[in-house]
């Protein structure tokens, strides 16, 4: 799924919190810990942004985006943060649940999610998020969630 559709299905899920900002910082997680970083990378090196090929990412890119799309370290920081606090850090479900949002929306042929790092490498064979349909109904489903919860709060 794409970076700002994250951000939106992360407020949807978590809009009830007194801080939903919370999990919307968590939902974007996944994809900060890769691709933004690796954004960030191609500006201080002055690489050029319009152009961007699949085959000259940097090895260290991959890596962090096994390890940020991971349930198995999504939920280790969860329970660590758990017991240091003694209380669950709800807001923080939305990593897992951006995860498992990637499953669906990743195919194999390009950056399939690696849910099961580092246990094992098999994929889930989802359907891609940049195919225009999903795309469209992706953000006509955001939209109408929006308006409802919108409309909802606006009646109390």
């Amino acid at each position: 799924m794409d970076y700002f559709a994250h951000g939106f299905w992360s407020y949807i899920l978590f809009h009830w919190m007194k801080k939903p900002w919370r999990a919307i910082a968590f939902g974007l997680l996944p994809d900060t810990g890769s691709w933004f970083i690796y954004m960030i990378y191609r500006i201080a090196t002055f690489e050029n942004i319009g152009q961007f090929s699949i085959e000259h990412i940097p090895d260290w890119v991959y890596t962090l985006y096994n390890i940020s799309h991971s349930l198995f370290v999504a939920f280790a920081a969860i329970f660590a943060v758990y017991l240091i606090r003694k209380k669950l850090p709800v807001y923080m479900l939305a990593w897992p649940a951006a995860i498992v949002m990637d499953l669906f929306t990743h195919s194999r042929e390009f950056l399939p999610t690696p849910f099961l790092w580092p246990i094992s490498a098999w994929r889930f064979p989802g359907i891609s998020w940049g195919n225009g349909y999903f795309m469209i109904g992706n953000y006509i489903a955001i939209a109408l969630c929006f308006a409802y919860i919108f409309l909802i709060k606006k009646k109390k």
